[in-house]
């Protein structure tokens, strides 16, 4: 070996050594530390998810310690966010927030959804495990929300997500908008009435109005993966 390629390799060696020593962590690898958590904001906590989805659309995800988390895990929880999302199988928002066990307090319906069940898993999570972000993330293409636009008697077990979902589906029929365009109008118009009634809801309000707690709304892109917050 060369002089030359002997003094790059030990160089390459020091610079690794010098990382570990230092406590530097893989671009990719974002702090998950109990500490780290119990200090966010909310404005943290979003700036949080979107680096996660960032990772998961461009493919950078981030390494995970899943066992080890695990272990760490029994004696307490502190996730960054509440996140309700539709139960559809595509929409699993621990891979598409690139996050890892404990991260994210997940309630998953079919159309995002909420009744008293959901608030109260939402104000368990605001109130013991003092969670900054309630986040509701509908989706593209929701089978729930197409249902409720289809104005039409469902099944029993159905008709009750649908009832939930028809004034958003009104909203977007009413908005004299292309037939491609209401679906995507729906399910954002689902999402801002999720909102509300959330933020209608007086268990939540002091936290609200202190500044502890922010709640906001996303939609997620099948294609792409990416979710955008909604305005």
């Amino acid at each position: 070996m060369s002089f030359k390629k002997s003094r790059n390799l030990l160089c390459l060696v020091v610079w690794v050594c010098l990382l570990s020593n230092t406590g530097c962590r893989s671009l990719n690898q974002p702090a998950f530390s109990v500490k780290i958590k119990q200090e966010m904001n909310p404005a943290q906590s979003i700036r949080h998810l979107e680096e996660g989805n960032q990772r998961f659309v461009t493919g950078h995800l981030a390494e995970k310690h899943v066992i080890k988390n695990r272990k760490q895990l029994i004696s307490e929880q502190k996730p960054v966010a509440v996140v309700i999302s539709c139960s559809d199988s595509r929409i699993a928002p621990e891979i598409v927030f690139d996050q890892s066990l404990g991260d994210l307090f997940v309630i998953r319906v079919a159309g995002n959804i909420v009744n008293d069940d959901v608030i109260g898993s939402v104000q368990y999570a605001v109130d013991h495990l003092h969670v900054p972000l309630v986040l509701v993330l509908g989706h593209e293409n929701c089978g729930a929300v197409i249902e409720a636009l289809q104005r039409r008697k469902h099944p029993a077990y159905l008709q009750s997500i649908v009832n939930k979902i028809e004034p958003a589906a009104e909203k977007a029929i009413s908005a004299g908008i292309t037939e491609t365009d209401i679906i995507d109008r729906a399910v954002i118009e689902n999402v801002k009435m999720v909102e509300d009634e959330l933020h209608e809801h007086s268990a939540l309000n002091e936290k609200l109005v202190n500044g502890d707690l922010k709640i906001i709304g996303g939609e997620y892109h099948l294609e792409s993966g990416k979710v955008t917050w909604i305005k």
